[in-house]
């Protein structure tokens, strides 16, 4: 194996251990030997360990006392998806919830003023403006809540997807994400006539849309 030079050896074992677990080559529960991967990169040891630490640090590995370092059930498929995608649904709906009950004024010009910056960057036609558009549009929802723990799931969610997303999920996202423009619009209009049902169906929509477009 041919190394740069600028690439230190403990990031070259990281890439291709990675790239292992990525193609399902590396499974979950498998173990990870030094030795073996050390014969399979034909480099020593020494950077396989610190590349496993690395990989367990950003979640793709876990420790076993005594036993040593498995591949971690981390990559999200279809399934998990939505799964989750239903779980972020059900927040935003209790979001709305409070902001009706508690007749809380939301903040539509910091919205409309995200929107137009994202209709400005979707000339470049990359989906993944859109991925970052809902992202920050279901966060900024959520602190309706002032409930941290929903942020972070929240942020994990999307933060993971990119991380540890197969690459059906990646495309599924990024392509559902692009028609929530329209919807984010339809929403602004709803919630500043107070029409919470209509923003509540809205919220169904966006999750509709992620299993729509991945069996199309």
């Amino acid at each position: 194996m041919t190394i740069k030079r600028k690439e230190t050896r403990e990031s070259v074992c990281y890439r291709e251990i990675k790239k292992k677990i990525r193609n399902g080559e590396l499974k979950p529960g498998d173990r990870l030997i030094e030795n073996t991967l050390s014969k399979q990169l034909e480099i020593s040891r020494t950077p396989i360990r610190k590349a496993i630490g690395m990989l367990a640090a950003d979640g793709y590995v876990e420790y076993n006392d005594f036993r040593g370092a498995f591949v971690k059930d981390s990559i999200i498929n279809k399934e998990r998806y939505f799964e989750m995608t239903e779980i972020i649904g059900l927040f935003l709906k209790q979001a709305i919830q409070k902001i009706r009950t508690k007749k809380i004024s939301f903040n539509t010009v910091r919205v409309l003023a995200k929107l137009e910056e994202v209709e400005r960057e979707s000339e470049q036609t990359n989906p993944a403006i859109y991925f970052e558009y809902e992202k920050w549009f279901v966060s900024d929802l959520l602190t309706y809540m002032k409930n941290n723990y929903y942020l972070k799931i929240s942020n994990d969610f999307f933060n993971n997807i990119q991380e540890f997303g197969d690459e059906e999920v990646i495309k599924i996202a990024q392509n559902a994400c692009v028609k929530t423009i329209n919807n984010i619009q339809i929403f602004i209009d709803a919630i500043e006539v107070q029409d919470y049902d209509k923003c509540v169906a809205i919220i169904d929509q966006m999750i509709d849309a992620h299993v729509l477009v991945a069996y199309r």
